[in-house]
């Protein structure tokens, strides 16, 4: 006997028990839940293979893109040019290829645009205060940074502030740095003029090339011009003598260091300039490491001089110089991409059509809304049989596409590249068109875009679906509740009429032991 509320009594009590309830609950759930189950099931499947589907029509459209006369990053495949370069002192780029013009370019580079730098003396701590005295500083063309009670660190932070320039902080030995500033950008128009005032960072020290031996005199009549200002030998005094001699003006620094070498700097720390050396120090300023200069290029004989090392010519050429020297560029247009892009959407478009014909015709699809295929596959076809062209009517079947009988597409190849040589113009027409009348490629991306769009048919498709699923699992769930609840109450009644039978026998069983004993009596 099944085990449940019911079972209990005897007799006829015996036959209302869970075992029959089961069996009842079972033969209505048939009919009730299970349609509603299979339902689901079939959303499933489907919902697999519209995803298939949907995924082959973004095939489609990705496919569709090199013809499309809107393309974005990128060019069109009838636009497409193909480049080849000779030397290595400069690199091209074009964030548009297509509107690249065609032919050579060259580009001749006698000097690269470069930053202007400058390096403070060696230091050995970085985090030691510059300079304690107030009115200590540095101006950097004309903006004034104070060194008081900074360290290199903290005046390099401070210097960074302003975008034109750039500071920092290297090590380049042990325990050994240096201040390094540069302008942000390259270009004579972005030098630095650097003042010390009140410190001796060593930015603005010249030093000779030359070594001078002690007590050597320089040849008479040698001059030496410092910022407009004369110092011309004797023929008398020595080296020391004459160095000396340029230290008692005040408005310059002058000694022989230890080194033996001739250093020379402005006593208000402004920039030193040597503009004449008959004496053949070769006074430079070691720590400016880099001097500002601008790009000095000639490109196809037009020349150029530019404080940036990129040079955008016509066209949206961007040549970058590297180098100085030679290089060259040829633009050509590039027409070997167009049948293989082409032949990738007929099969992208075969592959969607064989998913979409199978669900419309197989006995066991589970699409629900062919309606949706049929219409899908009717949009793609309207514009491959359409016609275009500004100046005729054009037809992809004039130039090599067919359709076998089961709608499939094919192209000859030999109808199609022979066009791409002798018919460009109007086989371009025929794809890209123009903003006043598109061409086949750029309609039908128009198409494929919008059904994935706002109220698009593969978009309304998945909301139906969606829509469709939550009322399958409101319908599966109120079923499966109601028929639970049915079966519950039914097993109660069941197990209250048990015991009311089991009662009735009890009595019965006594009324029969009554008769029996009376009869025997």
């Amino acid at each position: 006997m099944a085990e449940g509320v019911l079972g209990l009594g005897t007799g006829q009590a015996t036959t209302l028990n869970q075992e029959l309830i089961d069996k009842l609950k079972a033969a209505e759930r048939k009919a009730s839940v299970e349609p509603i189950e299979t339902s689901i099931s079939n959303w499933d499947l489907e919902s697999v293979k519209v995803s298939e589907i949907k995924l082959q029509t973004q095939d489609l459209l990705n496919a569709i893109k090199p013809f499309d006369l809107f393309v974005t990053g990128g060019v069109n495949a009838f636009e497409s040019k193909s480049a080849t370069t000779t030397g290595d002192s400069v690199t091209f780029d074009a964030v548009d290829a297509g509107g690249l013009n065609t032919g050579t370019t060259t580009a001749n580079i006698s000097q690269l645009a470069q930053r202007d730098v400058y390096q403070t003396s060696t230091f050995s701590d970085k985090d030691a205060v510059i300079s304690s005295t107030s009115g200590t500083m540095l101006v950097i063309n004309g903006v004034e940074f104070s060194t008081l009670n900074k360290s290199y660190q903290e005046l390099a932070d401070e210097i960074n502030i302003n975008s034109k320039f750039n500071a920092s902080v290297e090590t380049v030995g042990t325990n050994s740095f240096r201040l390094v500033i540069k302008s942000e950008k390259s270009g004579t128009d972005n030098a630095l003029s650097i003042t010390e005032t009140g410190i001796n960072l060593g930015l603005n020290e010249f030093l000779s090339d030359t070594t001078i031996a002690s007590g050597t005199v320089p040849a008479i009549g040698l001059t030496l011009t410092l910022n407009g200002t004369s110092f011309t030998t004797n023929g008398v005094e020595n080296y020391s003598e004459f160095v000396s001699r340029i230290n008692a003006d005040s408005n310059f620094d002058a000694s022989i260091n230890a080194d033996g070498k001739i250093s020379i700097r402005r006593s208000d720390g402004t920039p030193l300039e040597v503009t004449n050396d008959n004496l053949g120090l070769s006074l430079k300023n070691n720590n400016h490491t880099l001097t500002a200069q601008n790009l000095l290029a000639k490109i196809d004989g037009v020349d150029y001089d530019v404080s940036s090392n990129l040079i955008t010519v016509d066209g949206g050429l961007k040549i970058t110089a590297v180098k100085i020297g030679e290089s060259s560029i040829s633009i050509e247009k590039d027409t070997t991409g167009i049948t293989t892009l082409f032949k990738d959407f007929i099969d992208k478009y075969n592959t969607l059509l064989e998913s979409i014909d199978t669900e419309l015709y197989s006995a066991d699809s589970k699409i629900e809304d062919r309606t949706t295929l049929r219409s899908i596959l009717s949009e793609i076809k309207d514009q491959m049989f359409g016609t275009y062209g500004t100046n005729s009517n054009l037809n992809l079947f004039s130039y090599g596409l067919s359709l076998d009988k089961s709608g499939s597409l094919s192209l000859d190849e030999s109808v199609f590249n022979t066009a791409i040589d002798e018919d460009f113009d109007n086989l371009k027409d025929l794809f890209i068109g123009t903003a006043e009348k598109e061409g086949f490629g750029t309609q039908l991306k128009t198409v494929l875009d919008n059904m994935d769009g706002i109220d698009g048919l593969i978009t309304s498709y998945e909301d139906n679906m969606t829509s469709r699923k939550k009322s399958l699992d409101s319908d599966l769930t109120k079923a499966t509740e109601d028929l639970d609840s049915k079966y519950s109450q039914l097993s109660q009644q069941f197990a209250d009429y048990g015991t009311i039978i089991s009662r009735f026998n009890a009595q019965f069983a006594s009324l029969e032991m009554m008769i029996k004993q009376s009869i025997s009596n």
